[in-house]
């Protein structure tokens, strides 16, 4: 009979009001499971600050690949919280792959199914919009190919029904520059920002809606729209944990 552990793998926070992002898809995979679940954060940055400032040891998704092995795993389910199979995703594919005992789950969004479950999540998580209203969500971006998943994401919120949802990222395609025109051209004058990423981390707390010029929140005011935050990770949607849980290999 093989011995199976299931690891789940983050990119990590060292927000703790973030934190129940993660354990919220951890606790998903477990129940789906029905067995404990391991953790590892790929940030050797948030690794090394939560040792020096909490003592919080979490290990690199390679070591703890190890660890198990030693411990006689041979069947390790490995889960990711990476939102698309871009650069991170890959870069982990290619550590678990000199383990042939690790096997790696898709990320957030990989099929069809995955995007509708994402968009009914977030609009079920928000109250109805005004007309003027709309719902801008940041995703991270990236240079990978991959980042044009965003794009597909906005367009199937519009094919759902949700005209007034826009999508854009911090370091890929599309930029707030390119939302701002469309909202202006819809007669939008309200804006709710929300990020479209696991954890609501420094990026939802510091690019999104922190007071800094540069920050969504205060180009949208200075572009003369008002706004209203919702700080919350991905990870905290229970539909969105649970679609996650869902890519586990096994039950």
């Amino acid at each position: 009979m093989m011995k199976q552990a299931v690891v789940v793998v983050s990119f990590g926070t060292s927000v703790p009001e973030a934190m129940g992002a993660i354990e919220g898809i951890e606790q998903a995979v477990a129940d789906r499971c029905g067995q404990q679940v391991y953790r590892a954060f790929t940030s050797r940055f948030i690794r090394k600050k939560l040792r020096q400032r909490d003592g919080i040891e979490i290990p690199d998704p390679t070591s703890l690949f190890a660890r198990l092995v030693e411990q006689g795993f041979d069947d390790i389910q490995c889960i990711c919280t990476h939102v698309i199979p871009g650069i991170e995703y890959e870069r982990l594919c290619a550590e678990a792959a000199a383990f042939p005992q690790v096997h790696m789950a898709k990320p957030l969004l990989w099929e069809l199914a995955d995007y509708l479950a994402c968009v009914h999540a977030v609009m079920d998580s928000i109250p109805p919009r005004a007309p003027d209203e709309a719902l801008v969500l940041m995703g991270h971006g990236t240079v990978h190919f991959a980042n044009a998943a965003y794009c597909q994401l906005e367009h199937i919120f519009r094919t759902e029904g949700y005209s007034q949802v826009y999508v854009g990222t911090v370091d890929g395609y599309p930029t707030l520059d390119t939302i701002v025109p469309r909202l202006q051209a819809e007669g939008i004058r309200h804006v709710i920002l929300m990020p479209f990423m696991i954890v609501a981390g420094d990026h939802a707390r510091n690019d999104l809606s922190g007071s800094d010029e540069h920050s969504w929140k205060s180009r949208l005011e200075a572009s003369g729209f008002s706004t209203h935050t919702i700080c919350r990770g991905l990870g905290e949607l229970p539909a969105i944990a649970q679609q996650l849980a869902s890519h586990l290999t096994t039950s």
